[in-house]
Formats: C-alpha cells, structure tokens, sequence
C-alpha cells in the first residue's frame, strides 16, 4: 500500500497586503504545484482575497505596521509565534523590511530551521540621525537571524555589503535579481486591448501623449521632483497628460500643497488607489517616469519594460539593474527636476526613440526576469535546504519529508 509523500510547509510573509496579492500569487501557486503547503501571512486588506482559492495556499491575516512601533510590533511577534508554533512550518521566507524583522524573530524563537528574508530595498538609506540607526540596527538582527537573506538585484546587494549589514556567506542575488518575476503573457504589448477603457476612464484623451507613474505616491518616490518637471513640461506641450498610478502613502506623505497642485491641474489624472489591471495602464501609457530615490528593483520598470514602454527613472541601487541606460531607457541624477524635464522632452518630441527603447525593454526583460526563470531559480534553492535539513535531521524527515518538492 503506497502513501502519499507529506507536503513541505511553506510559510510566505509581507507587511502588506497589497504586496502578496499583487507580485506573489502566481509565484505561490506555483511553489503550491510543485509540492508546498504555502501559508500567506500580511496585514489585512483585499489583496488576500487574490490568494484565496488559490490550491495549495492558505491566507492568514495578521496585523503589522510599516512604521517602527515598539507596542505593535512586540504584538506582532507574538501572533506570528503562536501562529508558526501552530503551523509548524518547514521554512518561514518574510519580506519586506517589517515583516523580515518581525518574521526572522519570530520563526527563531520559534525553532524554524529554515528561515529566509528578501530584501525588496533599504529605507534607512533616505532617512537621517536616529532613525537611520535603528533602521540600520533593524536590518543587522534580521539578516542576523536568517539562515539566507535575498537581495533581489546586485547593486542592492552591493550596498547590503558595503554597509556591513549582513554576513556575506548570508547574502545571495538569485540570477539577475527580482522577487518573483515577469508574466509575459499577461505584459504583452500585443495582447492588450483595452488602453482606451484606461484612458476614458480617467478622462485622458484618446489621443493625448500619457507620461505615467506607477507607483505609492510617497515622498521617497521623488513625486515632489516629479511635481517639479511637471511645471516646465506642461505648458511646453499642451498634448501631454500626467497619469499617477497608486494610493498614497501615510507612512512617508506628500506635502499636502504639492498634491493639492497637482489635483487642481485638468491635465493630471490620479488614480486614488490600488490599481490591480496593470497591463492596461502600460497600453495606455507612452512613457513610464520613476523619479524614486531608492529601489530594490522596481517592478515596474520590468513591468514597463515587457509592455514596451520605455522608462524615464533615476540612477539608484535597483533602478541600474532594471534599466539599461540609452538601451531600454533613461536615467538621471536623483532629485534633479532640470534633468528629469530634460529628459522627458527628448522623449516626448522622438516617437522613434520611445520606440527604439521600448521593443529593447521587453526582449531585456525576457532575458532575465520572467517569472519562469525566477520562480525555477526560488524552487531550486529551497530544494537545497530542504535537503541538507533533511540530511541534519534525518529523524524529522521522517515526518516532514520533501519527496514531491
């Protein structure tokens, strides 16, 4: 008589809803058919409801905060042990900077063998004085605790370095980076039909030119320097329409003065929230702009990218890895206005050029970050711990076996 070989538990974390539900769900769903009982832990909100149904995935809903918050966050340590002492998970992989700390605490208090954090970008970078220190003292214990920490590109592994923030045998880029990859068939140019819908929905013009951020609208995202070029490119080109794409972020405002300016121009189109039909917004879009003073690497310069859509952004950690200047876009100096103007004029008066470098974009990003490929380089990588735990442990394999994996 022949059983089935257990399933290796699976626990995946973020702070944010949004985060597992928009780049996660095909990931987990793939990790899930190749033989992993996934249990998705975030912060409540409507982005689980995109995991939910998925087989072989199970939300829970957990509260934790983006901000630093000593009273929460010790809250949310101890839900997540009770949780994983409840799930007894085979492996804990956390990520973003909150849910990394708080999950790599928790998962080792909890006698997790395998536990695993990617770093998605680093937020002391912009910040000063003590913060910056505790933000700084936050990431060592995290990667600390860690059996591998994840940088999803090299030039933000370079800083992780640099900054001594972690143990270099901890630290690894899988492939060329990226946290779970491009679907092309869904970021295809050529199976987009629905830019008009975008475009009358917003009240965008059919044949308006679209210059289009993706993005929290957050003051780390260079939106004020964005604010600023937008004050020279409008008036010279009255055909042009801003697009910001995204909800606004308490944790890290906007002047309020600088979004009240940009509400009140009839040529500025915000969406308000959580936009989830992404492949429209790149059909409707001509050019994609990513003023950010940091990056991991942004998913949506991959995501322009595969759209064909050529992206205007700035020089940064993450960015570099994403955008290959001259060739798939343009880069500029952070929290330069004059260069980010300069630039969006060469390509707002070149259609041959936008075109040039988007048809560039998406064969660069199918090269090196479709989902197919980062999801295989994830599965072979866990299948390595699995392994050598298996072999460390030979009397818990016995009950929490990999065969199928």
């Amino acid at each position: 008589m022949s059983h089935a070989s257990p399933r290796v538990r699976l626990m995946v974390m973020a702070t944010s809803h949004e985060t597992l539900g928009t780049f996660f769900v095909r990931q987990l769903a793939f990790l899930a058919s190749h033989g992993f009982d996934i249990h998705a832990v975030c912060s409540p909100g409507p982005g689980l409801a995109l995991l939910e149904g998925v087989p072989g995935v199970t939300t829970h809903a957990l509260p934790m905060e983006r901000r630093p918050s000593p009273i929460h966050d010790l809250r949310s340590v101890l839900d997540l042990f009770r949780l994983i002492r409840r799930l007894r998970p085979d492996i804990v992989h956390a990520h973003t900077p909150k849910a990394g700390l708080l999950g790599m605490i928790a998962a080792t208090a909890a006698g997790v063998r395998i536990r695993l954090r990617t770093i998605h970008g680093l937020p002391l970078l912009t910040r000063k004085g003590r913060l910056r220190r505790v933000l700084g003292q936050a990431e060592r214990l995290a990667c600390a605790l860690s059996t591998r920490t994840y940088c999803v590109s090299p030039s933000v592994a370079s800083v992780v370095r640099e900054m001594r923030l972690c143990s270099a045998r901890k630290l690894i880029t899988l492939g060329d980076g990226s946290c779970a990859g491009i679907n092309l068939e869904e970021f295809d140019p050529h199976r987009q039909s629905s830019e008009q819908g975008v475009r009358h929905d917003l009240a965008i013009p059919a044949g308006a030119l679209v210059l289009c951020y993706v993005g929290r609208i957050a003051l780390d995202k260079g939106i004020v320097v964005l604010a600023e070029a937008w004050k020279e490119l409008g008036p010279l080109f009255p055909n042009l329409h801003l697009l910001l794409c995204g909800g606004y972020d308490p944790t890290d405002p906007v002047p309020s003065a600088v979004l009240d300016e940009l509400r009140s121009d009839a040529r500025v189109h915000m969406s308000g929230e959580w936009v989830t039909n992404m492949p429209a917004v790149y059909a409707a879009t001509d050019i994609c702009v990513l003023p950010t003073f940091r990056e991991g690497l942004p998913q949506v310069a991959l995501e322009a990218g595969a759209m064909e859509v050529p992206l205007l952004a700035t020089r940064v950690p993450g960015v570099v890895n994403a955008v290959a200047h001259g060739k798939t876009g343009l880069l500029v100096p952070p929290r330069d206005a004059k260069a980010l103007a300069s630039s969006a004029r060469l390509l707002i008066e070149n259609a041959a050029l936008r075109r040039r470098l988007g048809q560039a974009g998406r064969r660069f990003v199918a090269e090196r970050f479709s989902e197919t490929r980062v999801n295989n380089l994830l599965l072979s990588d866990y299948r390595t711990f699995i392994g050598r735990t298996q072999q460390a442990e030979p009397a818990r394999t016995a009950v929490h076996g990999s065969a199928g994996v």
